[in-house]
């Protein structure tokens, strides 16, 4: 028989789906052999799940593959790259434990570039740290031979099924969707969940997804975030570093930070173990330019200028701003934010040009700080088309703060060295 590969995303779905398949022989199709022999589980790490979800799986899949001596096949990718391939994480029928860690992490790749993931548009983070890992697995697996790939999309889901099923893998892929074909929505996995096993299902997700932190799912992702806050309190220090380098990224869009939605709602402690790590913690004067060819279409480059103590790289700024006379600001709104109940811009910042929504291209320059997590980057071709676009008012005001860095520059190292000799 074909190998019949279900993607296993930890979730309600797909549990739901793998239980009955298992334990329902009249929910088995044929494809499947009466042995499992030919029935491959595969589960994509994104190394950033909750460890409750682990858990869940742990104590009640994990033996009924033992049980069943099915094969289960953990992968993550090594890399930001495609070029890094993929890390068998373990291949085995008699699975013990997972590696919810992986490789490398998707939150790792959103803190060296400053970013966090975003909603709106598709889910470009599901599928580079989900589908391509497992792609990529398949590939090398069955090379050109015809195998079955089931997925836990649910009878609500039909555009996303409309969309997969459009991907054949050059031809050899043959996609199902069985919980779509029952006929099952979420609620019916999390009933069916309930009824075999007693167990209140977790969502499978990241700790930092925008999707989850939807209406009908932020009650949840509220109580994991109480309940494990030393799993949370990483996310929140990358968000923070985020909003640093632009006000508008806010986990949940413009102006809605996960900071902000925490103490609204009095899940303080992952914030307070957050900001007693960022204390101990290296910290940076970035400069941050952003030049916009459209609305939300701009190419950025982030230089970190000067590396310190909290305390230090908060007081250089302020002398920064004054030797080159320009104000701090903080507490601004957040352009594009709600003007009601939105977040406020707290983040310290030394503006050179704020951009005009008016007239394309326009740009934005301003020095901040923050925890130096965030490595400097630059597009190609960044430097000439930024020098095209800077008027004299600008470059006069590039230059007042260049003098100013290099002036306090100074002044560290002298204080540094003089410790040094004492």
């Amino acid at each position: 028989m074909i190998p019949y590969v279900w993607s296993y995303g930890m979730g309600a779905e797909s549990t739901a789906g793998i239980l009955r398949m298992i334990t329902d022989p009249a929910a088995r199709p044929e494809t499947i052999a009466p042995d499992f022999s030919n029935l491959v589980v595969v589960i994509a790490q994104t190394g950033d799940e909750w460890s409750t979800t682990g858990k869940l799986v742990q104590h009640y899949i994990l033996p009924l593959l033992r049980r069943h001596n099915i094969r289960l096949v953990e992968v993550a990718r090594r890399g930001p790259a495609k070029k890094d391939g993929v890390a068998v994480l373990q291949d085995t029928r008699q699975p013990y434990q997972l590696h919810l860690d992986g490789v490398y992490k998707l939150s790792r790749e959103n803190r060296v570039t400053g970013t966090m993931p975003q909603l709106g548009g598709v889910r470009k983070c599901s599928q580079k740290a989900k589908g391509a890992p497992q792609d990529a697995w398949r590939a090398t697996e069955f090379g050109d031979q015809l195998y079955i790939h089931a997925i836990g999309f649910n009878v609500n889901e039909y555009i996303r099924i409309m969309r997969d099923s459009a991907y054949s893998m050059g031809g050899q892929r043959i996609p199902t969707y069985p919980i779509y074909e029952w006929g099952w929505s979420r609620q019916d996995c999390l009933d069916y969940l309930y009824r075999k096993l007693g167990a209140v299902w977790s969502k499978s997700c990241c700790r930092h997804c925008p999707y989850a932190g939807n209406r009908s799912g932020w009650p949840e992702q509220l109580a994991r975030f109480a309940a494990l806050p030393t799993e949370a309190a990483q996310h929140i220090i990358d968000e923070y570093v985020c909003l640093a380098l632009n006000p508008r990224s806010g986990l949940f869009g413009p102006g809605k930070s996960l900071i902000t939605r925490l103490h609204r709602d009095r899940a303080t402690e992952p914030i307070t173990l957050a900001a007693a790590r960022m204390k101990t913690m290296p910290w940076a004067i970035y400069r941050v330019r952003r030049l916009y060819y459209a609305p939300a279409t701009a190419a950025r480059s982030v230089d970190c200028v000067l590396r310190g103590g909290h305390r230090t790289v908060h007081t250089t700024l302020t002398e920064v701003s004054r030797l080159a006379d320009i104000t701090v600001t903080k507490n601004e709104e957040i352009a594009g934010a709600p003007v009601r109940d939105g977040d406020r811009d707290t983040h310290r910042r030394l503006w050179l040009r704020r951009p005009c929504d008016e007239t394309y291209p326009t740009q934005e320059e301003f020095y901040t700080v923050a925890p130096a997590q965030a490595r400097d980057k630059e597009l190609d071709g960044f430097a000439v088309a930024w020098a095209e676009h800077t008027d004299e008012a600008l470059a006069q005001l590039e230059r007042r703060v260049d003098m100013a860095i290099v002036a306090v520059q100074h002044a560290v190292i002298d204080t540094q060295g003089g410790r040094g000799a004492a």
